[in-house]
């Protein structure tokens, strides 16, 4: 079975994104950090807030306990967006349940709002076109 990691969906959120002399102050994609985390600590995890990656994004730290997921936000442009996980659980091997069951609660929070749409699930390094998309974390 696929674990896919990766995610390009499109986005209803309003552009969030503070520019200053067409330089951004803000970077866009703030609010969706935002929803990711409400959603997520809903399902009983502890979030960190937003960070601030500038130009790559916004990026989450997630805990289920002592173990640690990690997510990177990038906004393109309303249909075209990316988010990133990364299994962090690990000291010298993955916890590759608690990934899976992170997936599946983070494929939970996506359908549950109205906001995000036409979400797309690839493997690691798989949006860059070689690999096709599936429909969720595991489909294959």
């Amino acid at each position: 079975m696929t674990m896919r990691p990766e995610i390009q969906f499109s986005s209803a959120f309003p552009d969030d994104s503070i520019e200053d002399g067409g330089d951004f102050v803000q970077w866009p994609g703030r609010n969706v950090a935002e929803a990711l985390k409400g959603g997520l600590e809903e399902r009983g995890y502890r979030v960190s807030d937003p960070v601030d990656a500038q130009h790559v994004g916004w990026e989450l730290d997630i805990w289920r306990g002592r173990k640690r997921f990690w997510l990177r936000i990038s906004i393109l442009e309303p249909e075209l967006n990316y988010l990133m996980a990364k299994n962090m659980t690990f000291f010298l091997w993955p916890d590759v349940k608690l990934f899976r069951a992170f997936l599946a609660d983070l494929q939970a929070v996506l359908e549950a709002d109205h906001r995000f749409g036409q979400v797309r699930w690839f493997p690691k390094s798989g949006i860059d076109g070689r690999a096709a998309p599936a429909s969720g974390p595991f489909n294959d």
